[in-house]
């Protein structure tokens, strides 16, 4: 019997591969800068965080609650369109992970291991499950893009960037970073106090 050949990975595989390791590299960095911050930074954290757990979670600022959710993915949006985008994208999706990583390891130190974890999912979890997928698809094509430019100017073949196509895709994402803004705004700040009442 025959060995069926394996089939190569795409273009778009190994881009979304990059995308998720730069990732990772980020939320195992957020989550070693916040186990080794000392005792100032614990009391900084816990100054900030304790009143969640004494009182209703407030509602964000609506514009940087859509700030935030836009930020990241708009950037590698962005950094698709320009050949230093090969190194920006990761960089940009390593920052994300490391500063949501920073926050959830701040409130396990704060509140506890499971306190502290069911407080950063009833905060971050249902956000993170609309924004993050868009981050993910939005890098990885991003990093295709970059990739081409620099092949271009190396007068390397490379695949054209398709502007429509590129600018539709941004358009579908936005419509569900609005959501995940609406659900931070709307509904995590509910969830969050249900779980703070039992801290």
């Amino acid at each position: 019997m025959e060995d069926k050949q394996r089939k190569p990975l795409s273009s778009y595989s190994i881009a979304l591969g990059i995308v998720a390791l730069a990732f990772l590299i980020g939320v195992t960095g957020g989550c070693l800068v916040s186990v080794q911050g000392g005792a100032a930074a614990d009391g900084a954290v816990a100054e900030y965080l304790s009143p969640l757990a004494q009182s209703a979670v407030p509602r964000p600022s609506v514009s940087r609650t859509l700030i935030s959710a836009v930020l990241y993915p708009a950037l590698c949006f962005a950094f698709g369109f320009a050949i230093p985008g090969v190194a920006l994208i990761p960089l940009t999706v390593c920052a994300r992970g490391f500063f949501l990583a920073y926050a959830a390891a701040s409130c396990a130190r704060v509140f506890g291991a499971a306190g502290g974890t069911l407080l950063s999912l009833s905060l971050f979890g249902l956000p993170l499950l609309l924004s993050l997928p868009c981050l993910f698809w939005l890098g990885a094509h991003g990093l295709l893009g970059s990739h081409s430019l620099l092949r271009s100017a190396m007068r390397k073949p490379a695949a054209p960037i398709k502007v429509k196509e590129e600018f539709f895709r941004f358009g579908m994402a936005l419509c569900a970073l609005a959501a995940s803004a609406a659900v931070e705004i709307y509904v995590s700040p509910l969830l969050a106090t249900l779980v703070a009442a039992t801290l």
